[in-house]
């Protein structure tokens, strides 16, 4: 088109009719990277913490280390993690962190009220209210191992520990057995193992590099 055409059809153009404007441009947060890469990494943490202090090696007031690790190095970087899957779309993603991140902030709020009595529970039931907390989040753990089965290997054998270990923590409180709470000490030090595992895999993606070690094949069979 030349010149004196483009002048004609501008002229042409009723006078209050606006020109449109190009659409600003998307602006995309946390479009990129891994939730995976920070949940991972404070899940093993607060897990390798429970395991320590729940197997017996360290003194039984040295529980109160466990408030600030679950609360604030596991806890709130994993509502961090379960806010990042929402925003990529990762539903699934976030619903297991956020639970997860419930679990450990959960179990933070929980020694240090009871430690200052701010639930107003006696002595004598404060067991009781223990196994209410493993016990509500084995169940959710007992349930995710049926999804899990189309995961690879690794994330359903973490659930499925992670369940073992909270249902042999109620036990211990329920029967006053701390045998099965040393137990479900060592079964956390697995899960943390598990974690590191994943962690590993998890990192050497995001750094470029073949993915090591394997995380194995889903064990169930895939959904058509």
């Amino acid at each position: 088109m030349e010149s004196s055409e483009i002048t004609a059809v501008a002229e042409a153009r009723p006078a209050d009719i606006p020109v449109p404007a190009s659409a600003p441009p998307d602006v995309l947060i946390g479009a990129g990277g891994d939730p995976l890469a920070l949940g991972v990494s404070v899940f093993a943490i607060g897990a390798l913490t429970l395991g320590m202090l729940f197997v017996g090696v360290f003194p039984a007031a040295a529980v109160g280390v466990a408030v600030p690790v679950t609360i604030f190095t596991s806890g709130i970087p994993l509502i961090l993690t379960t806010v990042w899957g929402f925003i990529r779309g990762q539903s699934v993603l976030a619903g297991i962190f956020g639970t997860v991140a419930g679990l450990f902030t959960t179990f933070g709020f929980l020694v240090i009220g009871l430690d200052h009595n701010w639930y107003a529970i006696p002595a004598a039931d404060v067991p009781a209210a223990q196994a209410v907390y493993f016990i509500a989040f084995a169940c959710y753990f007992l349930f995710l191992i049926v999804p899990s089965l189309q995961l690879p290997r690794l994330f359903t054998i973490a659930i499925v520990l992670v369940f073992v270990g909270l249902a042999l923590a109620a036990a211990a409180q329920l029967a006053a057995r701390p045998v099965l709470a040393q137990i479900a000490g060592a079964d956390f030090l697995v899960i943390a193992f598990v974690l590191f595992w994943l962690f590993l895999n998890v990192h050497t993606t995001a750094v470029g590099v073949k993915p090591w070690p394997p995380l194995g094949k889903p064990l169930g069979t895939p959904v058509s």
